[in-house]
């Protein structure tokens, strides 16, 4: 039973929210992300996303390895692009892998990636999902028989991960070549804040485009397009923190006893979760982007502004 104390403060939630349209949103979007347990399906999410991680990067170091082998010119992008998607990885220091690892040993880790992929990479796409149309309420459809399923989550697995590399990777190896061409002109230091605040720009598209993706092909949402469009723009606002963060994060704790004895793997079990819960935030926004705002119903009550085509709805 609520106190005195509660009910008051819920009177006064509803007043702010019948005020507030922007607050009304947040709140809306928070109650449903609750509701749906978001948190609980990103920590579903990042066990096979985990998992299924370290499969995937092998495939994709195999083709940075075979690029660089092939493009020797492109290996300075390559890095810095690879640095921006995950920092502290590639180099020459301890524990970290070189470009020229990456070449000599692309054919096998294809090879072996492929492999594994076919397992842990299916099953992410597959928690994925499930997790989006959870948060979105999408009408269960007719399963497809088991080879279809894996040909599909296969198909989905490749467009997603050719998106997140395309996208991240384009938008690291536009801001390296800017900083080159902003040295080659003579320019120096005095645009280091335009040519900063265009790869941040450049990453928020490109984790746009990602995040359209995703709500797209995985969660199947019955919603318009402009709403899909203003989560993913918010879910790619929350990922492009994240990845100035890690950075941060990094430099931060390496000298932590916890990170020297795990590595780059207790961050990335972090991170993977934090982005995790940040695409359910986001699919949690789109899926409350057509209710009413308070003040046309009774404060409180959230009413969807068109009739719900779920059965029994």
């Amino acid at each position: 039973m609520e106190t005195q104390e509660q009910q008051r403060g819920q009177r006064l939630l509803d007043r702010a929210r019948a005020r507030s349209r922007p607050l009304d949103r947040v709140v809306r979007a928070v109650a449903h992300y609750r509701e749906r347990e978001g948190s609980t399906l990103a920590a579903a999410v990042t066990y096979y996303a985990f998992l299924s991680f370290f499969p995937v990067l092998a495939l994709a170091f195999a083709a940075v390895g075979f690029i660089s082998a092939y493009m020797p010119h492109a290996r300075t992008e390559l890095v810095e692009g690879l640095q921006l998607l995950l920092p502290g990885m590639i180099g020459t220091g301890p524990g970290q892998l070189s470009l020229a690892t990456l070449e000599a040993a692309a054919g096998p880790v294809a090879g072996i990636g492929s492999l594994a992929v076919l397992y842990s990479g299916l099953s992410w796409i597959t928690s994925m999902r499930s997790a989006l149309q959870s948060m979105f309420d999408t009408p269960k459809a007719d399963q497809p028989g088991l080879v279809r399923a894996y040909a599909r989550d296969f198909v989905m697995l490749v467009v997603i991960g050719v998106v997140l590399v395309v996208s991240v990777g384009l938008a690291g190896i536009v801001t390296a070549a800017s900083w080159r061409i902003g040295d080659a002109l003579g320019l120096g230091e005095g645009l280091t804040w335009l040519i900063t605040g265009s790869s941040v720009a450049l990453g928020i598209v490109a984790n746009v485009v990602l995040f359209v993706a995703m709500f797209r092909l995985l969660g199947e949402p019955q919603f318009s397009d402009v709403a899909v469009r203003r989560g993913a723009l918010l879910g790619a606002l929350g990922f492009e923190a994240l990845k100035q963060a890690s950075t941060w994060l990094l430099a931060s704790t390496s000298s932590q006893p916890a990170f020297q004895a795990f590595g780059i793997a207790l961050i990335l079990l972090v991170w993977i979760y934090y982005f995790s819960r940040v695409v359910m935030f986001a699919a949690a926004w789109v899926a409350t982007s057509e209710q009413t705002h308070p003040e046309q119903t009774h404060p409180g009550q959230l009413t969807p502004r068109h009739r719900s085509t779920l059965p029994g709805k």
